[in-house]
């Protein structure tokens, strides 16, 4: 029985051969996208998951009032570890981690100039019982407390062959901050899945005193701690307690309202209000978005199989009254036909494979993952496949099936089941619908994402960011040798000597970076205390940037702090004019001086954030970048000269620079690939949504041969007949319209509201769409409708 089936499922296949290819691309289509989107969420999902006692491990955390609503930071005061260990009997374990982004590491050579090492992945100072709390075992060496001791450093395996080119490098020296550090464990590798990026761990006990100057007023987000809950204890009983933890040591009256807080490791990765080590966080909503892309697409390639599967069914109406009058059952009929579904269904999801393996190699790079596909020794893949098989198999042939199995063997047999007649007609239009709606949400998407990256682009930020290089200066953790400062002025001063340079600034960071410092200060005639971001800059920086003043006069080219510049959002929020505040005086960190001018407003931060106060002032100390406007046309020449210019005076570093404009596309990285994904899907969803309509469209051409010809011989013209074929498809674009217009305006508004800045949705977005859609589908079906009404009515009337 079984044998006889698979014969006449595969000839049937075989004989409906448009509608077989159809189908199966289709489904290829959908199922590839949903295996590559399945691999990117599991991959998104499980970051720190894989420690052994993730659910007893927290981050301590600190919010506090800022000017415009709440402040969230994951950096702690380098006294705070201490204190919880003494506080919190129900913490097992408590560790500090202080990072250190884009390090720069040398290898000594006992022969020639040391090796230099630029990780971008960056290093961390921590305590040994990191190993207690997190799985990164110890392969080799001391096991139980490798940081104990000052300079001593934990280094992973591949460090280990990077730098030595072999694993036996316990007591081999690395060099950090001008420091020495004897590697006493070799660790093994962070995984990709992990906001712990470490590869060098430094013992923090060498830095743990001057770290601690600062006490209770020193915050810096890279500075985390983290504890390992007792395993019978509560965390409801450590929350309880926070509050006053906070008050105990932040001050019970204090202005800014501090609270610490916890934060479960497994909520880290999908928090951004935060963010991580590696400075990358997946929102829930992503995942649950990208889930439903996944869903969405099968769904829509389903939709195409129970289409074409009922509008082909008329076709197999005598075979269904032949079978029924030889003795078939209505089960064995649906089995027949589930099983035609079901061969369909494995050969796409087989070849499916190959094309998922196939879009990784295009897709790793652009979103710099490592994902693989490894369907040989992942059985969670393997479940996956073989559920999505199923499911598509059931959804896509279950009810074709029951509708063939269910016609009346003797009308069948008189061929009087007609096509309009048929159970499946209004089940189809509906289907078709449902298409419209899922491909024109997808278009809608798109344009409104492509529009706000325009936007983010064409943007007036406050200042110029054109034919600016951006060269770090490296910052020593340790105090500055004599001389070590003056550097810094003396290379800048020569550049401004080189031919091509327009003008150069030292800084700490440019306008917009995505480092920021903030603080709190007093000001004159005002009793409260206001926080604000802080830049510190040099005389150069407002010219070169091409901000405006608009009340007072800029900084004078100095090492130390005489005055202020704020910008007018610093105004505003201690309530006073750009005039008035001139020569209001401003204490911050110790210094009490006046205001000296004001700015008009800049944006310091990304277009998702409000514009925030900001001062600006004079302090060499302060100095981590240097800044250069070029002349375009001599670019790569002064980046040539000033290469050895900078290893002279840093030989100890690696060169590195970027242009501004760049680092500022990088703000939003993240929603341009979004934008790039999204468009890539809204195109297949459309693709297999024209594979469908084509299919119908040449399957109800062929119905309507003969009707064609009567047509075309009493008069109609060309037109009318495309016409005639297309009206359908018009009405039931317009009712998918003004299901899914509304639906994306609700959802693309939802994700707008991410960013302070944004796009106004409206009209226009819809009206693009909707003409795209109309394009489209009349594209697909208008050239199958052309070319049957093309045909010679002659061969029309003769076709059977």
């Amino acid at each position: 029985m079984f044998k006889n089936y698979l014969k006449t499922a595969l000839r049937n296949l075989g004989r409906q051969g448009t509608s077989t290819v159809i189908n199966l691309s289709g489904l290829t289509l959908g199922i590839t996208c949903s295996l590559v989107l399945f691999l990117l969420v599991r991959h998104m999902s499980s970051f720190d998951d894989f420690h052994s006692k993730a659910d007893r491990i927290y981050r301590v955390v600190y919010q506090s009032n800022g000017n415009r609503g709440k402040n969230y930071t994951p950096g702690v005061s380098a006294v705070l570890p201490d204190a919880f260990r003494l506080d919190f009997p129900e913490a097992e374990q408590v560790v500090f981690t202080s990072y250190r982004s884009d390090a720069t590491v040398i290898i000594p050579q006992q022969n020639g100039n040391p090796k230099l090492y630029e990780e971008k992945a960056g290093i961390v100072y921590t305590q040994s019982n990191y190993f207690k709390v997190f799985d990164q075992p110890i392969l080799t060496g001391n096991k139980t407390t490798p940081l104990d001791d000052p300079n001593t450093v934990a280094i992973s395996r591949r460090s280990a062959l990077k730098y030595f080119g072999t694993e036996d490098v316990l007591g081999q020296v690395v060099k950090f901050d001008d420091r020495e550090f004897r590697i006493t464990a070799v660790i093994t590798n962070p995984p990709k899945n992990t906001d712990f990026p470490f590869d060098l761990m430094l013992s923090y006990v060498t830095i743990k005193k001057t770290n601690e100057e600062n006490g209770w007023n020193g915050t810096w987000s890279d500075e985390q701690c983290y504890f390992l809950l007792k395993e019978h204890e509560s965390i409801s009983s450590v929350e309880s307690k926070m509050q006053a933890f906070t008050d105990k040591y932040k001050g019970a009256d204090n202005r800014d309202e501090p609270l610490f807080t916890v934060q479960p490791l497994r909520q880290i990765h999908f928090d951004d209000r935060y963010g991580t080590y590696t400075y990358a966080t997946a929102s829930k909503g992503v995942l649950v978005a990208m889930s439903a892309i996944a869903i969405i697409l099968v769904l829509t390639a389903c939709i195409n199989f129970v289409n074409l599967a009922t509008a082909e069914a008329i076709k197999r109406s005598k075979e269904v009254g032949i079978r029924k009058a030889l003795g078939s059952t209505r089960a064995q009929l649906i089995r027949q036909f589930l099983g035609e579904t079901s061969i369909v269904a494995l050969i796409s999801s087989m070849v499916s494979i190959a094309f998922a393996q196939l879009s990784l190699t295009f897709l790793n790079p652009f979103l710099k993952l490592e994902l693989s596909f490894d369907v040989l020794h992942d059985p969670a893949l393997w479940a996956y496949l073989i559920g999505v098989t199923v499911v598509v198999a059931m959804f896509s042939g279950l009810y074709p099936a029951f509708v063939v199995s269910a016609y009346n063997p003797a009308l069948a047999l008189k061929n009087l089941i007609s096509n309009k007649n048929s159970s499946g007609y209004n089940l189809r239009r509906a289907l078709v619908v449902g298409q419209f709606v899922i491909s024109q949400f997808f278009i809608f998407g798109t344009i409104v994402l492509v529009d706000q990256m325009d936007y983010f682009k064409s943007k007036d930020l406050g200042f110029n960011k054109d034919a600016i290089v951006v060269v770090p200066i490296p910052h020593q953790e340790a105090p500055p040798k004599a001389g070590e400062l003056e550097k810094m002025r003396t290379l800048r001063d020569e550049l401004l000597r080189s031919a091509g340079v327009v003008g150069a600034s030292l800084n700490s960071t440019p306008p917009s970076s995505g480092s920021v410092s903030n603080t709190s200060f007093e000001i004159e005639g005002k009793s409260e205390f206001f926080g604000t971001q802080v830049k510190q800059i040099d005389g150069n920086y407002i010219d070169l940037y091409e901000m405006k003043i608009i009340a007072g006069e800029n900084v004078a080219d100095l090492d130390t702090a005489q005055n202020f510049v704020v910008n007018e959002q610093f105004c505003h929020t201690v309530g006073y004019t750009p005039e008035e505040i001139i020569g209001k005086e401003i204490k911050i960190w110790g210094k009490r001086l006046p205001v000296k001018g004001v700015v008009k407003d800049f944006h310091t931060v990304s277009l998702r954030d409000p514009i925030e106060a900001t001062i600006m002032f004079n302090r060499l100390r302060g100095y981590e970048s240097l800044s250069i406007k070029v002349n375009v046309s001599q670019a790569t020449a002064v980046i040539d000269k000033l290469k050895p210019m900078w290893e002279h005076s840093y030989p100890q570093d690696i060169f590195a620079y970027q242009f501004l404009d760049q680092q500022l596309r990088d703000f939003y990285e993240i929603e341009e690939r979004m934008s790039v994904l999204l468009g890539i899907f809204s195109s297949i969803a459309i693709l297999i949504g024209c594979l469908g309509l084509f299919g119908l469209a040449t399957f109800l051409s062929n119905q309507k041969t003969k009707e064609i010809g009567v047509r075309k011989v009493l008069g109609a013209s060309v037109e009318s007949i495309v016409i005639l074929f297309t009206k359908e498809y018009i009405k039931l674009i317009g009712i998918g319209f003004l299901i899914s217009a509304p639906l994306a305006w609700y959802i693309m508004n939802q994700f707008l509201q991410e960013f302070t800045y944004r796009i106004e949705i409206g009209p226009g977005i819809f009206v693009i769409g909707l003409v795209t859609t109309l394009l489209i589908a009349m594209m697909t079906v208008g050239y199958k409708s052309f070319k049957s009404a093309t045909v010679n009515p002659a061969q029309s009337l003769r076709s059977e």
